[in-house]
């Protein structure tokens, strides 16, 4: 394996692999959880078409997507992580995660998906303006949530938040872990098991 592939598989490795410093760390807050949309089925890209506020024009949840979303705003109170502000883009589905995980949602632009996501430039801008939502990363005791797409991690600072519903640990030292959205409520299980 080429020594970069193994570094990232470090910084991003499976949650049980470093658990505990991890949700030490999420429960005294000052990170930001970004999390990718829930599962919507094969993902296709549908901004162009897409009317915002008008759901029927873009790719939504799916029922999968819907209980996964739940599952891990659960799971999340769950294992004690304190949650400030919620902010997604004003897609359906990125709204929808937010409010089923989190029960609000405060649409934020700057998580919004320009109508070509292959130019350079919608790249650059993407990767900006995430990077100033990161900059207002909680200085208190929560957590601040992003609740978007793929895109805006990828070209920020990589690697591509898979599968669908999978979230990106930052910290004050940048990216720390990638945590499925099946992982979420297995860390609570174990939380619960320990006691």
């Amino acid at each position: 394996m080429p020594l970069v592939l193994m570094l990232l598989a470090l910084v991003f490795a499976p949650p049980a692999l470093a658990d505990e410093a991890l949700l030490r760390d999420l429960r005294a807050g000052g990170h930001v959880i970004f999390l990718r949309h829930a599962e919507t089925g094969p993902a296709w890209p549908d901004q162009r078409q897409a009317r915002l506020g008008e759901c029927d024009t873009q790719r939504d949840l799916n029922a999968t997507g819907r209980a996964d979303a739940q599952a891990i705003g659960q799971a999340i109170a769950a294992l004690g992580i304190p949650v400030d502000a919620v902010l997604a883009s004003p897609y359906c589905r990125t709204m929808e995660t937010a409010v089923l995980a989190f029960g609000r949602a405060q649409p934020e632009w700057a998580l919004n998906l320009p109508t070509d996501t292959l130019s350079p430039m919608a790249h650059a801008v993407m990767g900006f303006e995430l990077m100033q939502l990161l900059a207002r990363r909680p200085r208190g005791t929560g957590n601040l949530v992003l609740v978007g797409h793929s895109y805006h991690v990828a070209v920020a600072f990589g690697p591509l938040p898979e599968p669908q519903g999978a979230a990106v640990i930052i910290g004050p030292g940048g990216a720390r872990a990638m945590i499925g959205p099946h992982d979420w409520p297995r860390l609570a299980i174990t939380k619960s098991k320990r006691g």
